[in-house]
């Protein structure tokens, strides 16, 4: 039976890929879906049959926009004249501004996450985001992004780390131009090896030395930075760099290490043109690291399945291996072959039959998580969150053209992102406190969203002629839920409405209680 499954699964990718894509993409995703597949046979994993249209469609958009579809979405992908044409609408999401903007912010919380925890580093988001944004639109590879990262021409206006420059100096700001923050950063965010716990001995469970870190940490140690005493503003320094140095004191003993690379390999010093973080940043990124292109597809597959073939996505370790490492291979290497091409790897990842199962849960089997027997619920980012809900109740969101990237703290946006931001590492782990919770039954902003006064959404199915009670429930839940409802709902509602009260508009009060109602519930507020 499983047997007939794995020849059943190679036959369907293929198909998904056909149209759209060239051979080699129809072999790297067939090769990583007969990898599960033999794995869950050997495991007697029993998979979730594949997801329907409405469900993918909601998952896809998320995932690659940031948001849920818009009714007309949901309408054209499963009555359009393509019908249920996955390939097709993963093409029209990569081609959209909101997939670089969602990638944008994916990006800046793994590269720059002390923005989200600290809040006296905020101020850097803006030109952060406003560069990131530009490499992206412009498709540049990754291996280009993070070598202008590493290698960035620091621009501290006037000493002043909180400049709005367009530029990835935040990546330098909130590690405050410490080596060893920044080794410890490059480390997590490029390598996925954790080497914060040899700063100070000799990591006490995997094989890096306090020595290996220094090393690690010589390539930033041209920095010298004289910090200002005024505590209303901890980031503003005066700052040198010397291009030269390749040595670092380890603090507390008399040793002094050279800048050598993780692999202890020492770089080769040809001429002064090449500094320590260009030698570093070319190690890096280079096809022959053992680990940069594992860690970059390993994080973008986080992105889509809530955890990492390995996980947590930044431990790569000996103690902590791959779960299946196959899978890890095939994807590194498909995506240094591709250039870096980040958009080539997300058509990768979503051609799979891996991503298009459902999240339904139909056999015990598919309840561990590192299987990927099923989708798993992940909790939407609080970006997420609020651009779902502002396209459900059609809330206009103020576009600045002079800076888009500008953060106005007023905006509900801004004052719902404060509210909701969380330091979850997995989005297997995000939770809602009870502040959230009331915000989202009392707030002001659900509240207006929902009501017959300010709700466009609400506004637009009440007042269209000729709609039934049967017409209107199914709106609102294509609108809030990408789907239609169940017999079993449309039935509960429908009785709803008609038992609704005499009053002024007592059907269309009764409307905005089952809308209030579909925007809290649990579905809604998961990516599944």
């Amino acid at each position: 039976m499983r047997s007939l499954w794995l020849a059943i699964m190679c036959c369907i990718s293929c198909a998904a890929v056909k149209a759209q894509s060239p051979h080699e993409l129809s072999q790297t995703v067939n090769r990583i879906d007969a990898v599960f597949a033999e794995a869950w046979e050997n495991e007697r994993v029993t998979p979730a049959a594949l997801a329907g249209d409405s469900e993918y469609l909601r998952r896809l958009t998320l995932d690659l926009a940031g948001r849920i579809p818009a009714v007309s979405e949901v309408r054209d992908f499963i009555h359009g004249d393509a019908p249920g044409n996955r390939r097709e609408v993963v093409e029209r999401l990569l081609d959209s501004p909101a997939f670089v903007r969602h990638f944008t912010t994916v990006l800046r919380n793994a590269l720059i996450p002390q923005a989200n925890s600290q809040p006296q580093f905020r101020g850097l988001v803006p030109g952060f985001d406003a560069w990131l944004w530009g490499h992206l639109a412009k498709e540049r590879p990754y291996d280009e992004i993070v070598r202008d990262i590493i290698t960035t021409e620091l621009n501290f206006n006037n000493g002043n780390a909180l400049s709005s420059t367009t530029s990835p100096d935040a990546f330098f700001a909130v590690r405050e131009l410490k080596p060893e923050n920044l080794a410890a950063g490059t480390a997590r965010a490029f390598l996925g090896v954790r080497l914060d716990c040899a700063q100070c001995h000799d990591h006490p469970f995997d094989k890096w030395k306090q020595e290996q870190f220094w090393n690690l940490a010589a390539f930033y140690s041209g920095f010298s930075r004289d910090e200002n005493p005024d505590e209303d503003n901890p980031l503003m320094m005066n700052v040198a760099e010397k291009t030269d140095a390749r040595s670092i004191k380890i603090p507390g003993t008399e040793n002094t290490v050279p800048a050598v690379f993780l692999t202890g390999t020492a770089p080769e010093w040809k001429s002064t043109e090449n500094t320590p973080r260009q030698l570093l940043a070319n190690w890096i990124v280079a096809d022959s690291n053992p680990y940069f292109a594992k860690m970059a597809v390993n994080r973008v597959w986080a992105q889509f399945f809530g955890r990492g073939i390995v996980d947590p996505v930044d431990d790569f370790s000996e103690n902590n291996p791959p779960s299946h490492p196959e899978v890890l291979e095939v994807l590194s290497q498909d995506f240094i072959s591709s250039g870096y091409d980040l958009k080539r790897l997300v058509r990768v990842i979503t051609a799979t039959q891996v991503y298009q199962l459902s999240s339904v849960q139909s056999h015990e089997s598919q309840s561990e998580p590192s299987h990927f027997a099923r989708a798993v619920l992940r909790g939407l980012t609080p970006e997420q969150f609020f651009d779902s809900l502002a396209e459900a109740v059609g809330f206009y969101q103020p576009y600045r053209s002079d800076n888009p990237f500008v953060i106005d703290t007023n905006s509900p946006r801004a004052r719902f992102l404060d509210l909701f931001r969380d330091s979850a590492e997995s989005a297997l782990e995000r939770e809602t406190t009870i502040l959230q919770a009331l915000a989202m039954m009392n707030g002001d902003f659900i509240g207006d969203a929902t009501s017959l006064e300010d709700s466009q959404t609400l506004k637009a199915v009440i007042e269209f002629p000729g709609m039934t009670d049967s017409q209107r429930l199914q709106t609102v839940f294509l609108v809030s839920l990408s789907r239609q409802p169940t017999i079993s709902e449309l039935q509960r509602f429908e009785k709803y409405l008609a038992a609704a009260t005499e009053g002024n508009n007592p059907k269309a009060e009764a409307l905005s209680d089952v809308f209030w109602a579909l925007l809290n519930c649990s579905e809604f507020l998961l990516n599944h």
